[in-house]
């Protein structure tokens, strides 16, 4: 049996039959099928339309007739696909279909007063309350699972690493409890780019509302109510800030989940082995290696969050744009909130497949802490002889001893050196020294920190909007909710 490539429906790596599911989500397709876009336009459309009828710009009969027919299965979709070709327009196309299976009294009030990107701009916000949503509940998830992980696996004494290498006794619990507080800021700054970005555009040819004569600001109030979208103040067509915002904000976010990923990868290494990812019976690490359990979820969500970052670029560019309207920053924002969209909504559902099975390897967290006790302790121990003989003394004392323990290749002898150090000794017993190296009685307020972090969490949770709605399917999804673009109207 064969599989013909048909008109390179699967050419982007997001739509990929065979590796899509590791840069997009089904769910997250929905969202930006070309399909449902149009359908989206329609509703915008008819949104206005209801609207002006409301105000007498047009009749209300017209309105509701509009309504009726304004579904893309009514339409010729073929068609508007070549008129799309054929014009260059991206509106135009449907609208024409639209009317023609309107009556002529209606089909005159089609569009009426609007300009091409007050649509799809409208839509566009609309297709991101929709992404925002889907991010939203997988934020809460994560977080929820990150609080689990701090109240259970909270206690464990571990090594604390700076610049790579081991620096001083910390909780795991305080290390997880960072990864929630940086998680709790990013879904604030989610919510400000939601209340910033979610508005509607209604403004026509230059801004100037012209054609909707003196109720064109109750017809915007009305029409943003209508939609869910809050109303903008002056019309955006060159402002393209807010999507700059989003793009930003977006980049933010996954590499807040790309450092959890990444801190996972780190300390799954088999020499350190106190992470692991989920693995399960079949996974394979290797074509030449059999024994490899590569953690190819936490790679991935650092993959993903590098090409966000690549796509905020883009909406930095897009916010120079040229008089009244230019659709350079337009056309660059149909790819860049798509894919970055697309990528989130990969990552954090990678992320909430991690954490919900993360491997917690207590027993490898202690035996690397017992075997590295003596040189974490240092800074316990400059204190406690710095009582005796001077912080800076003390400091350049343990310097010393360090240094040679190092050297030596033996970090146990450094107990052995101060125990063989006259200036150390004619001021504490070896009982008093092997107490000051204990690593889990030097982890500071470790635990209280990690509470703070935790209480914050719940109360963020507590406060935080209601689940979302899943997002709509496709117009001419099948009984199984799957879009088939093979359908024989695009043929």
């Amino acid at each position: 049996m064969s599989i013909a490539c048909t008109d390179g429906l699967a050419s982007h790596i997001v739509d990929s039959r065979f590796f899509g599911a590791s840069y997009a989500t089904d769910e997250a397709r929905r969202v930006f099928c070309d399909l449902r876009r149009l359908q989206r336009w329609l509703d915008v459309e008819v949104a206005l339309a209801e609207c002006q009828a409301e105000l007498g710009m047009i009749p209300a009969a017209a309105a509701a007739e509009l309504a009726a027919c304004a579904r893309l299965p009514n339409l010729d979709l073929a068609e508007i696909r070549r008129d799309i070709a054929r014009t260059c327009h991206s509106l135009l196309p449907l609208l024409d279909a639209w009317q023609r299976v309107a009556s002529p009294a209606a089909g005159r009030f089609i569009h009426f007063g609007a300009t091409t990107q007050d649509i799809e701009d409208t839509a566009q916000c609309l297709e991101i309350r929709d992404v925002i949503a889907i991010v939203r509940r997988d934020l809460r998830s994560i977080a929820a699972e990150l609080i689990r992980i701090v109240e259970q696996h909270g206690s464990l004494v571990m090594i604390g690493r700076t610049h790579g290498q081991h620096a001083l006794p910390t909780l795991f619990g305080l290390k997880a409890a960072t990864w929630l507080d940086e998680l709790l800021r990013n879904m604030s700054r989610l919510e400000a780019c939601a209340d910033q970005t979610l508005v509607s555009q209604l403004f026509g040819g230059v801004g100037t509302m012209d054609a909707f004569g003196p109720g064109g600001l109750e017809l915007l109030r009305r029409f943003s109510h209508r939609l869910g979208l809050a109303e903008p103040l002056v019309g955006w067509h060159s402002s393209r800030d807010r999507l700059a915002e989003l793009l930003a904000t977006m980049a933010i976010l996954a590499g807040g989940l790309a450092r959890i990923a990444n801190e996972i990868y780190q300390l799954a290494r088999n020499e350190i082995h106190e992470l692991e990812e989920p693995f399960h019976a079949g996974k394979i690490g290797s074509s030449t290696m059999p024994h490899k359990r590569n953690p190819e979820l936490c790679e991935q969500v650092v993959v993903l969050a590098r090409l966000i970052k690549a796509n905020a670029g883009l909406g930095f560019d897009g916010l120079i744009s040229e008089h009244e309207r230019d659709y350079r920053a337009v056309r660059l924002e149909w790819v860049s909130v798509t894919d970055s969209s697309l990528f989130l909504c990969a990552a954090t559902g990678m992320m909430k497949t991690i954490l919900v099975d993360l491997r917690v390897r207590g027993d490898a967290m202690l035996q690397n802490v017992q075997e590295s006790a003596n040189l974490l302790s240092t800074e316990a121990l400059m204190f406690l002889i710095g009582e005796k003989i001077g912080k800076q003394a003390a400091h350049q004392l343990l310097y010393e001893v360090s240094m040679q323990a190092h050297d030596t290749n033996t970090k146990n002898s450094l107990l052995d050196l101060l125990l063989a150090d006259d200036r150390v000794m004619a001021h504490f017993s070896a009982d008093e020294l092997l107490k000051a190296i204990d690593p889990a009685s030097h982890v500071g307020l470790a635990t209280t920190l990690a509470t703070r972090v935790v209480a914050a969490g719940r109360r963020q949770l507590a406060e935080g909007p209601a689940a979302p709605e899943v997002p709509a399917p496709c117009p001419l999804a099948n009984a199984q909710g799957k879009c088939d673009l093979q359908d024989r109207r695009l043929a």
